[in-house]
């Protein structure tokens, strides 16, 4: 029998935003699998989430999510774990180095592609899979009282899904797609009650600024510094956690198919 706690999938968990995220699900008590490929960060992020004493449970997956086997593992780990799979959040990702099309590297296209858009669509994929399964316990019904299966997707995407100066064109190109997947779930699946949402931010302290290569950067980069000359700042990761935890939740049950631009006003400029 499935446990009536909730439980979520985090990719990207063991560090930067992906941390923020599983460690604000903890916070409201909610299982969380956190997912990531470096084992040994997941490793010491794991062990000091748990050491909070926060009501959830966290579990560490280590997997490739490019691989169509790990995520599958995935998914089999945190079920034997936690009894199903509620929701996934999608945040796992990499940057590319600001190259425009004629001077982007195929091999670092072909690797941001398959981090930034294979990774969310093999996971997506299962996790509807998961939602549908028969057995599954049922969270929610729809105002009618007609039963739903229920299950929430959020994907990571990016300002640069709006931008074509706000990353180069691999970045730019795996976050526009991420778009097209989040709103094609959530149309083919809007019956069933799978919602899925896509946030975009825009400039945020976390690991994949923090862990960049800032050699041999592309022309577009110089792009990026005149809109943090103008923009508002950074945004915080603990409020867009925020944000996440409610898209999942029972007051977000009404949102679905819905791309949110988080970033004080970025594409506005």
């Amino acid at each position: 029998m499935a446990s009536t706690t909730l439980s979520v999938i985090v990719t990207g968990a063991a560090a930067g935003l992906g941390k923020c995220i599983a460690t604000e699900f903890l916070k409201r008590g909610w299982q969380v699998a956190l997912v990531d490929i470096a084992a040994d960060k997941l490793s010491a992020a794991t062990e000091e989430l748990r050491a909070l004493g926060h009501q959830g449970e966290a579990l560490a997956v280590e997997a490739d999510i490019t691989n169509e086997e790990s995520v599958k593992a995935i998914f089999d780990k945190t079920v034997a774990a936690f009894g199903q799979v509620d929701a996934l959040v999608n945040c796992a990702g990499i940057m590319d180095k600001f190259h425009g099309t004629g001077e982007q590297d195929v091999a670092l296209w072909n690797k941001v592609l398959d981090v930034n858009l294979n990774g969310a669509f093999l996971l997506s994929r299962l996790a509807v899979q998961e939602f549908l399964r028969e057995g599954r316990v049922v969270r929610n019904g729809d105002a009618t009282g007609e039963v739903k299966t229920g299950g929430a997707i959020i994907n990571i995407a990016s300002i640069a899904a709006f931008r074509g100066g706000a990353a180069g064109v691999a970045y730019t190109a795996s976050k526009f797609a991420v778009l097209g997947l989040t709103t094609s779930t959530a149309a083919a699946y809007a019956r069933q009650g799978i919602r899925c949402n896509a946030i975009c931010p825009g400039g945020m302290a976390t690991s994949i600024a923090e862990d960049f290569d800032y050699s041999n950067l592309g022309q577009l980069f110089s792009s990026v510094m005149k809109i943090n000359e103008v923009s508002a700042g950074l945004s915080d990761t603990g409020r867009l956690a925020r944000l996440v935890a409610f898209l999942c939740g029972e007051d977000g049950q009404d949102i679905s198919g819905a791309v949110i631009k988080v970033d004080r006003g970025w594409t506005a400029v």
